[in-house]
């Protein structure tokens, strides 16, 4: 099964390689863009004293968009109002729910080319601004501190983006193009409720846990981001299985 899937999620990646260059280009803006104010928020928890600014735009773009890095979110059906009506995730899946494929092996192959894409979209993404910001970044973190930083936020984006390969598959059109605007109200939600009790920034408190708690800290991530996967790629299996595509 492994197998066979691995090779689907392999072709159909190379047919999406125009998009998926696309969308690196801009992941490498986002992260350039972001890189100043990681700067800061890193400065606030070692310098409480020093600005009090909370930096809401940096914890929107890692709670809220570094979900999205498990989407080829520069292809047409993204970009498109038009995939509301056409729905081509639909129509992709009912071609390939007609061949001879086992439907466990074509909602892996989905989980599988959603790894690879969040695996380069990320490495792009967290690559850049590390480039960006080297020498800021180290004098206050360690490696091992910042590495752990990473995969706190990897694990966090991998749950989330877990949801990616259901919606494109198991939905349609219109959900597609709905859920996302719903799931950032909420986790805008989460954002300003997390500051008004904790007082300061997620992404501000992920950098203290790395800290302090280091490694165990980065293991549960690592575990909470597997178990994502592993739970939508059931969820959609079942629905690919009970879904009429006629």
């Amino acid at each position: 099964m492994m197998k066979d899937a691995w090779w689907l999620a392999r072709k159909e990646f190379r047919f999406y390689k125009i998009s998926i260059g696309f969308s690196v280009v801009v992941t490498i803006l986002l992260a350039a863009l972001i890189s100043f104010s990681l700067e800061q928020s890193d400065s606030n928890v070692f310098h409480p004293e020093g600005s009090k600014d909370k930096f809401i735009f940096m914890d929107i773009i890692f709670v809220l968009v570094t979900p999205s890095l498990s989407a080829i979110f520069m292809s047409g059906p993204y970009l498109s109002l038009k995939a509301v009506k056409e729905d081509p995730f639909s129509k992709r899946m009912a071609y390939l729910r007609s061949l001879p494929i086992p439907v466990n092996v074509l909602s892996l192959s989905r989980t599988i080319m959603m790894l690879m894409t969040f695996t380069l979209l990320s490495l792009v993404f967290y690559a850049t601004f590390t480039f960006v910001l080297y020498d800021q970044i180290f004098e206050h973190l360690t490696v091992a501190e910042y590495f752990t930083f990473l995969v706190i936020w990897l694990g966090y984006a991998a749950a989330m983006g877990g949801f990616n390969p259901f919606i494109e598959y198991g939905t349609n059109g219109k959900v597609l193009h709905t859920v996302p605007y719903l799931l950032m109200i909420l986790l805008a939600f989460v954002i300003f409720v997390f500051y008004q009790l904790a007082g300061n920034g997620i992404v501000e408190s992920t950098i203290s846990l790395s800290t302090t708690i280091g490694w165990p800290i980065a293991l549960l991530f690592l575990f909470v981001g597997a178990a994502g996967c592993v739970g939508w790629n059931k969820l959609l299996t079942v629905r690919l299985a009970r879904r009429d595509y006629v």
